[in-house]
């Protein structure tokens, strides 16, 4: 019987460790070097191809379209953070509970978690993924796959949300996956396709942990800011109502003649994380833009979201922070039948993986 949609229910998103000597050949035979991605809110994927023409004296049209860069493929995720343990997966170092201790892009940096495949699978139409028993009946793969942004967000009224965005070398389909399903990685300075490596997908579960939280509230969310951090207002006073965290990695293709594909993405040096904070006005405090010039000193910027606990006191679930830096910009909003905001704009550069003071730490308790 045709299928007639694909709904959320019949989804699971996992993300295969690298394994292998290049980190794209590796078995995924399992729960071992596949992880399950929890409470996923939306993926998306697409990729194009680059065609030259090839035209000559006494012809119109082209005599040929060939492809001389290859394809770019591009994936999207989202999900609601809970415990760190999606931030892991995805390829980024997330410290265990309390203050991070390893900076956020240390893995990708030393190459160690950089390059992964993703696995959306699909179950049978009305079946839910989580528990579902039958074979499965198709999977996306992407092969080949580097992240190019993060970002944590949360706001007052929401559940806060974590996103990321990735490019890859390659896209496939599988039907019916079956534990001699290939991975869906290629060779980069060839462009074929892996041989002899497979994937196997473990089954579907509702929490990567038993102690995994539902969700995080905006309710138990600490982040304080001090008047040192904020220019013209009392820190006291304030009341913020979202902040948004995110790093882009740019990434830039290494191409070498004799390779039809690029054979690495390295990243595009220096990389800036940036933190935007919306709150409304409070009480005001003396402050001069021309004394700011002359300040030299770095901020510290902590957000705790913390477990639900009734008296709002849980233990922490996950912490962010953005340790050197500076105030980019302040932008005060006033119009009639709102409250008077204010934006704040803080960067940090990111530094090497030994470097504990500048770029961002985020520890969780999974």
């Amino acid at each position: 019987m045709a299928r007639n949609r694909i709904i959320y229910q019949s989804l699971a998103l996992y993300a295969g460790q690298p394994t292998g000597a290049n980190g794209v050949a590796a078995m995924h035979t399992g729960a071992g070097t596949i992880k399950q991605l929890s409470r996923v809110q939306s993926w998306d994927s697409d990729f194009s191809r680059n065609f030259t023409d090839i035209n000559q004296y006494g012809q119109l049209a082209a005599i040929d379209r060939i492809e001389v860069e290859a394809p770019t493929v591009n994936m999207s995720t989202s999900w609601y953070p809970t415990d760190g343990s999606n931030e892991k997966y995805i390829g980024l170092s997330v410290c265990g509970s309390g203050q991070g201790t390893t900076a956020l892009l240390s893995g990708i940096l030393k190459k160690e978690t950089d390059e992964k495949n993703y696995f959306l699978t699909v179950a049978n139409e009305g079946s839910d993924m989580v528990g579902y028993a039958n074979i499965k009946t198709g999977v996306f793969g992407i092969g080949n796959c580097f992240l190019t942004s993060y970002s944590l967000e949360a706001s007052v009224g929401s559940v806060p949300t974590a996103s990321a965005d990735f490019e890859a070398l390659n896209f496939a389909v599988y039907a019916q996956a079956a534990a001699t399903s290939p991975v869906p990685a290629i060779n980069a300075a060839s462009g074929t396709k892996v041989v002899g490596s497979y994937f196997k997908l473990p089954p579907a579960t509702q929490n990567d942990s038993a102690n995994q939280v539902t969700v995080l509230r905006p309710g138990d969310i600490t982040f304080t800011l001090t008047n040192d951090q904020v220019k013209g207002f009392n820190s006291d006073d304030i009341k913020i109502q979202s902040f948004t965290l995110s790093t882009d990695l740019g990434r830039t293709p290494i191409e070498k003649l004799g390779s039809r594909f690029p054979f690495s993405r390295e990243i595009d040096f220096p990389i800036t994380a940036t933190l935007s904070v919306e709150a409304q006005m409070g009480d005001l405090t003396d402050f001069n833009l021309a004394d700011l010039l002359c300040e030299t000193g770095f901020y510290d910027l902590s957000m705790t979201l913390k477990k639900n606990d009734c008296s709002g006191a849980g233990a922490p679930a996950i912490i962010a922070q953005l340790k050197g830096a500076k105030l980019v910009s302040e932008n005060l909003t006033t119009s009639i039948g709102d409250n008077a905001s204010v934006t704040l704009e803080y960067e940090a550069s990111i530094s090497g993986p030994e470097d504990l003071t500048k770029g961002v730490f985020i520890s969780g308790s999974y």
